[in-house]
């Protein structure tokens, strides 16, 4: 009980404080209670870390006292209401076409089904495991956010920490690891709202506005993102919010607006490169725009920048070196910038959720759509109506089509200009399971955000829709020219799909398209979800919300790891004092235990013994890759050792007995 006390009080703290601005839009307030949300969460985490208190009642204490701050500050403000009657308006326009509603429908149903994976699946992506959860689990062991003594990989302190407090806030306040995914879905649905209301602000109406947002709520990388602990979807959210946010043009939301990239800041270090396209935006709506926007930054950033700040006082660099800006800001010159440019092209290409039956049957449909479309185009305007409609019905159902004789092309010539990208397995540039890893957006979300940019060059238009339809080409370029190629990273480029995500209204506006989009994207969707390497919709445990923790590890990449944990399960008691001297990408949070009962130290592999007796642990996990040497002396010591599958070793003191942790 005390632990959904807890979920809610930020929730309620959120909204009084959102409506008390009294915005006049829905969705502005919507999303001014997602950014209150995620302050709330963050700023509770911050303020009590330093006293080792992110505990329930220390979340309790806290939160009860900003719930009653907002109160106090909704009731000066007039007990104000939610602005709803232009979202009742809205709604009823899109459920007024049929294409729309079945839109609507089958976002809802996706939304869902993801929900349903976030709360239920236990964690099994592999960034999850070694660092994002890890860092996560160790903060709530120490009680608070600190530097982690002997981490394996820099990861686990360098990179930006804002995503991962909230899943420390979910980890205190529930005890229970279970709700890890939340951030991420939470950041997907104000996305999604971030994007209806930027295609308003920018002058269409509510259908298109509605499809678009649906739209990107199907694209492969998307779907996948939404119920794991990474932070891509959580990073693209505030930039999203922040575009809304400056056009909808009132003094406060451009203030806002600037708050929201000053959280972002603190999310993920590629926020940076979508500023200069913020900024621009800020530009075009004026300079008093420009300076509320830097002074909601400046005022975000006090919830963003600690990140920072202690990557500078441990490491003497704000970025935390190589390991913590993930390579970027190492130029790799040209003409190796021009072929990484290529390369993260060509991943754009992305058939993953395609199998070679929807290929055949999505190549007949888009056939016979192009021939209907055509045809009534013909009879009601003659040739040029026909050729705008066949190509509205024909050419989204002949995505999957289109993309691989893109990639082909693009593959031909590469090689004749001598920058080649690689076309073979995930180690080269391109693999075609459905994951988050390995996918990228999908045939739909390859047409439309590489697609979308040339329509709305070709065609006059406001200068905001110029500057969000270029988010997607420009965040590759820059994307080039600041970092080495890494085929991962095109996971970032979510951030840019978001923003340009509201400029799919210049297609969806048309009907024929916005119905054979909604056929192609439902159809991708649904073999996307079937075959994700993860969370396979039909598994040797039956759907993926029947997994155990040790089922969802045979969907792991590697296939070692769950006859691993199996083992350490088996050897070590639930309520243990761990050691571990891991290497630098070993999924340490299943060292934690299902039910994080048992507490983790990492070890130096220099002073392994010394700092095990002073930590108190009897169990000690060694790294095969790395550690194996070290695990070698402990037995020379009397430490039985044992092997956990050929992916860890396991050295336990003798007389370990019931291996309880004493230590703190």
């Amino acid at each position: 009980m005390l632990a959904v006390l807890i979920l809610l009080l930020p929730v309620a703290t959120a909204v009084l404080a959102a409506v008390g601005l009294r915005l006049s839009s829905l969705v502005s307030t919507l999303l001014a209670a997602y950014l209150a949300l995620v302050v709330a969460m963050v700023g509770a985490v911050l303020a009590l870390s330093p006293f080792r208190e992110v505990t329930q009642a220390g979340l309790a204490v806290t939160e009860g006292t900003l719930l009653a701050a907002s109160l106090g500050w909704w009731w000066a403000r007039g007990r104000p209401t939610p602005p709803t009657a232009a979202a009742r308006e809205a709604l009823g326009q899109v459920l007024a076409r049929p294409e729309t509603a079945l839109f609507l429908l089958g976002a809802l149903v996706l939304l869902g089904y993801e929900l349903l994976l976030a709360v239920t699946v236990p964690p099994n992506n592999w960034d999850s495991l070694t660092y994002h959860l890890a860092r996560a689990a160790a903060w709530a062991q120490h009680g608070g956010v600190f530097w982690i003594p002997n981490a394996p990989t820099g990861r686990l302190n360098e990179y930006q920490p804002v995503a991962e407090q909230t899943i420390l806030f979910l980890f205190a306040a529930t005890r229970k690891g279970s709700l890890f995914a939340l951030p991420q879905y939470t950041a997907l649905l104000a996305s999604l709202t971030a994007v209806y209301g930027t295609a308003r602000r920018l002058g269409f109406s509510a259908r298109p506005a509605a499809c678009s947002a649906f739209l990107l709520a199907t694209l492969s990388l998307v779907t996948f993102e939404a119920t794991t602990a990474q932070n891509d979807l959580f990073a693209a959210s505030f930039p999203a919010v922040a575009v809304c946010l400056l056009l909808g043009g009132s003094r406060t939301e451009e203030l806002l607006a600037g708050a929201a990239l000053g959280v972002g800041i603190g999310v993920k270090l590629t926020v940076v490169l979508v500023l200069p396209l913020i900024l621009l935006l800020a530009l075009i709506r004026g300079r008093r725009a420009v300076v509320r926007l830097i002074a909601g930054g400046a005022a975000g950033l006090l919830v963003g920048i600690w990140g920072y700040a202690l990557n500078l006082w441990h490491t003497g660099d704000p970025g935390g070196g190589p390991t913590g800006n993930s390579g970027l800001l190492e130029a790799p010159g040209f003409p190796r910038s021009a072929n990484t440019a290529l390369h993260y092209l060509y991943r754009m290409l992305d058939r993953s959720v395609v199998s070679h039956r929807l290929l055949t049957e999505l190549t007949v449909l888009a056939l016979l759509a192009a021939v209907v479309a055509g045809a009534d185009g013909l009879r009601r305007g003659g040739p040029r109506r026909a050729g705008k409609q066949a190509a509205a019905g024909g050419v989204p159902l002949a995505a999957p089509l289109i993309v691989i004789g893109a990639a082909a092309v693009l593959a031909f010539v590469a090689r004749l200009i001598h920058l080649p990208v690689h076309t073979g397995g995930f180690g080269g540039s391109v693999s075609r399971y459905a994951n988050e890893d390995e996918s990228a957006f999908g045939p739909v979300g390859a047409l439309m955000l590489l697609g979308v940019p040339i329509l709305v060059a070709l065609r006059p238009g406001r200068p905001e829709l110029r500057v969000l339809a270029a988010s997607v080409p420009l965040f590759l370029i820059l994307l080039a020219l600041l970092g080495h190629y890494d085929p991962l990273n095109i996971r970032f480029v979510v951030i840019a799909a978001v923003l340009e995500a509201p400029v799919f209204a210049v297609v969806l506006g048309n009907r024929i398209a916005a119905a054979a989009l909604l056929v192609v994207a439902t159809a991708t969707t649904v073999v996307g979800l079937q075959q994700e390497r993860e969370k396979p919709y039909h598994s040797a445990a039956g759907h993926p919300w029947h997994m155990t923790q040790a089922q969802a590890l045979d969907y792991v990449s590697n296939a070692s790891v769950a006859p691993a944990d199996a083992a350490y399960e088996r050897l070590v008691p639930a309520d243990a004092c761990v050691g571990a001297v891991m290497g630098p990408d070993d999924p340490n949070y299943l060292l934690y235990g299902p039910n994080r009962s048992r507490r983790v130290f990492y070890l130096s592999s220099e002073n392994t013994l010394p700092e095990a007796y002073k930590a108190g642990v009897f169990y000690i996990v060694f790294s095969t890759a790395f550690e194996a040497p070290v695990a070698a002396r402990f037995k020379a010591l009397g430490w039985t050792v044992h092997p956990l599958s050929s992916f860890w070793l396991l050295a336990v003191a003798p007389h370990a007995g019931d291996g309880a942790c004493t230590s703190s």
